[in-house]
């Protein structure tokens, strides 16, 4: 399963997410900035928002993941 796949089927379940640096509303479906977390995606209003994220993950997840 590539990657975009991966996107695509949790766009499904969940258009509409909170980026979890700013707390800006972001829809998972037209943003750029996506990572995943232990299976989970997460959405960024910005690159600077994505990269904060991506330097430590485990202070900004979700912890019921």
């Amino acid at each position: 399963m590539r990657i975009s796949d991966i996107f695509k089927k949790a766009t499904k379940k969940l258009d509409e997410g909170k980026d979890p640096i700013c707390g800006m509303k972001v829809d998972l479906a037209e943003t750029l900035y996506k990572s995943i977390y232990q299976g989970k995606v997460y959405g960024f209003c910005s690159p600077g928002c994505k990269k904060t994220f991506d330097k430590n993950p485990v202070e900004y997840a979700d912890p019921n993941c």
